[in-house]
């Protein structure tokens, strides 16, 4: 579902949105497939500057380079989030998985060929590392918005 504004924002549009492309979450590294796994925020935003005319200069009381608040951010449709499967060595996207929403928590690359993913919504899952596409699910009745772990004990391997 996209939500959109009556009126088109004013200002430039800019992709990915400000807020999005790859930022802090960490991406994973599966060494035997050579493939760097990278968790997004896509969508687009509009960025808009306004002229501040309350500057002292102009009779207002704000002095130069006290604060600046001439314009924002507008995003009329929702962001969403993807998983992608880079080549490190030429860049080239080798799979991508469309996520309903933006990612928050960071990705994690098994030897099992697996890639483990938190959603703000609640779910934790795993992907085929080849293709990018969601093979389990689990509903953790909280949002996650910091990466998986995995450990072993007793020659037992957990993800976490």
């Amino acid at each position: 579902m996209l939500f959109r504004s009556r009126a088109q924002p004013k200002g430039d549009r800019l992709c990915p949105a400000h807020i999005g492309g790859k930022n802090w979450e960490p991406s994973a590294y599966n060494p035997r497939l050579n493939l760097l796994y990278i968790p997004g925020i896509e969508g687009c935003n509009f960025v808009e500057t306004v002229e501040q005319k309350d500057f002292a200069d102009q009779g207002g009381p704000v002095k130069p380079r006290d604060r600046f608040s001439g314009g924002g951010t507008r995003t009329p449709e929702r962001l969403y989030g993807s998983l992608k499967a880079l080549d490190p060595a030429t860049g080239e996207t080798k799979a991508r998985e469309k996520l309903e929403y933006p990612n928050y928590s960071g990705a994690l690359a098994t030897a099992g060929n697996l890639v483990f993913l938190g959603h703000s919504d609640g779910e934790f899952t795993a992907h085929e590392a080849r293709t990018a596409k969601q093979v389990w699910s689990f509903n953790a009745g909280t949002g996650i918005n910091a990466p998986a772990v995995s450990y072993s004990v007793g020659g037992k391997q957990y993800v976490a």
